[in-house]
């Protein structure tokens, strides 16, 4: 059966929309500041956010200090030339045809929940229309794993990759509109952090926290025009990096981090986001850190989308 998103559950039969007169006033007042740039470097400044009010449909509109900023998408679009797939059921145009003769990477975990980049050989499994006794014709393609390894990402083999053990951050799953988040990891100080809009999506405590036990950690907010960024602070050196810059996303579906660790081993964290919009479709999305001319900055190199049923 394909896969279906545990957010599908928490949609709500109607729609919430952003046209209020305050909504629109805001978007009036934008102004492309510093911190909209993809990768920059500046002075030390404490990040405050600033709570702009709350619109005619609830939601509150969270912005950095100097004001509301100016959306624009990124990354612009989710095509890249690094090939990447993820362990599950896909309908045969969501995995490459050459999947078979590619040579790949996976990051595996064991069962004491420690990482490695291993060269891997996906198993591709081709289902048929199971509607049709004698049919010829594939309709999904299965991707696992021999001896039942716990595989997060298969990654085609590149230079700057190859089989390493893989420090972990700990990175929480989700960081709302408003929010900010400090970890250290390998000697470096990060602050990840978003802004945008967010509102309470009625999911009650008991099944949030029934969520929580469970692995899938259900978000409690819905959120639009949202932006996440990550800054590196090593000594006095700050970078600031753009992650994710989206105007819609559908009600229930949210920005998730999957995965945070040190996967191409030159000690700066790397980040695995579901940057989906929708809520039933999966975009693990892999941003993988460079430091070309001594400027630290993580980049989106590659992604898997698929849809549900």
């Amino acid at each position: 059966m394909k896969r279906k998103s545990l957010f599908a559950v928490m949609v709500l039969a109607t729609g919430l929309t952003m046209n209020s007169c305050k909504n629109t006033e805001v978007e009036e007042k934008s102004t492309e500041g510093e911190r909209n740039t993809n990768s920059v470097n500046f002075q030390p400044e404490e990040i405050v956010f600033t709570n702009l009010g709350t619109d005619d449909d609830g939601f509150e509109h969270f912005s950095l200090v100097s004001g509301a900023e100016n959306i624009k998408d990124y990354p612009i679009n989710f095509s890249f030339s690094s090939a990447m797939i993820t362990p599950g059921v896909f309908h045969t145009e969501e995995v490459p045809e050459t999947i078979e003769s590619k040579e790949w990477l996976g990051l595996i975990s064991d069962k004491d929940n420690t990482y490695k980049l291993v060269p891997i050989k996906p198993i591709v499994s081709k289902l048929f229309d199971t509607e049709h006794s004698e049919s010829d014709v594939v309709s999904e393609v299965e991707i696992t794993q021999k001896d039942q390894q716990n595989c997060l990402l298969y990654i085609e083999k590149q230079n700057n990759l190859k089989e390493t053990n893989v420090e972990v951050a700990n990175i929480p799953s989700y960081i709302y509109p408003g929010e900010k988040v400090n970890f250290a990891f390998k000697g470096k100080e990060y602050t990840l952090y978003a802004t945008g809009t967010r509102k309470l999506n009625g999911v009650n405590e008991a099944d949030f926290l029934n969520s929580v036990e469970n692995g899938y950690d259900m978000p409690k907010y819905y959120v639009k025009n949202y932006t996440l960024r990550l800054e590196i602070k090593d000594g006095d050196k700050i970078n600031e990096v753009m992650l994710l810059s989206q105007r819609y996303f559908e009600e229930g579906q949210v920005p998730k981090v999957m995965f945070g660790g040190d996967i191409n081993n030159d000690n700066i964290v790397d980040i695995l986001i579901n940057t989906s919009t929708e809520y039933n479709v999966s975009r693990p999305t892999l941003y993988l850190s460079d430091t070309t001319n001594n400027n630290v900055s993580i980049q989106p190199v590659a992604a898997h989308e698929s849809i549900g049923c």
